[in-house]
């Protein structure tokens, strides 16, 4: 009696034309093969960096990023539980660059606050042309991220920039140089009229015409901004 092999014993399977063809194992979920692994947790952080200067942050899929870093998406799903982990640690490593200029900045003029809010604008209005849709980030996906994390990041930050503003508003007036008016506003007018300028350059295309250099742009716009919030603030 012939006895019956298991097709599990079976390393491959018969073609037509009697030649073994071996089966191609297929990968398990989880942890991904040791060659996918030389890309780290960082390097995927700074591609999806990378590709937000592109595409919004609703725009960004695991799959859409995984094709733009040239890594497999398992990869991704290893180093970040879902979509929302991975936004939120762009989130943070964007922060943290804008955060380190801003600190420079506060290191530089610490004893002038009226020469800290011309340069912070500075450093407001070249990240926002740097990282477009960073603003859009923090409201769209970090605040409604789904775990306490993502909110006390968001908390965090807000806190940070209130504070900051609140107390250079309280210096200024302190010292003569400014009106009293709340550092809160000025932080927000600041956000809106750096992430507009960006958001709206199709404006500014049509406005200027054939005239529209964007570096240009971008130069002037910084120097009426700077004078703009030193003027609106600055005691009468």
């Amino acid at each position: 009696m012939r006895s019956k092999t298991r097709s599990r014993d079976v390393p491959g399977v018969r073609t037509r034309s009697g030649a073994r063809r071996s089966r191609k194992p297929r990968r398990l979920p989880g942890r991904p093969g040791n060659r996918a692994l030389t890309v780290g947790a960082e390097v995927i952080i700074h591609k999806a960096c990378e590709l937000l200067r592109e595409v919004s942050p609703r725009e960004l899929s695991l799959l859409g990023l995984a094709r733009f870093a040239g890594v497999d998406r398992s990869l991704i799903r290893y180093y970040f539980r879902d979509r929302s982990s991975l936004l939120l640690a762009a989130a943070r490593h964007l922060f943290g660059r804008l955060k380190s200029r801003l600190d420079a900045v506060e290191a530089a003029l610490g004893e002038d606050p009226l020469a800290q809010v011309r340069e912070f604008a500075t450093v407001l209005l070249t990240f926002q042309i740097e990282h477009p849709y960073f603003h859009r980030l923090m409201i769209e996906e970090v605040v409604n991220a789904p775990n306490q994390e993502a909110e006390a990041f968001f908390r965090s930050v807000t806190e940070q920039g209130a504070r900051t503003f609140r107390d250079l508003a309280i210096a200024g007036s302190r010292r003569g140089l400014t009106r009293a008016y709340d550092g809160v506003f000025l932080y927000l007018a600041l956000i809106g009229m750096c992430e507009f300028f960006v958001t709206g350059r199709p404006i500014l295309k049509v406005v200027f015409g054939q005239d529209f250099a964007p570096v240009r742009a971008n130069r002037q716009y910084l120097e009426f901004l700077r004078d703009y919030v030193i003027d609106g603030i600055r005691k009468r």
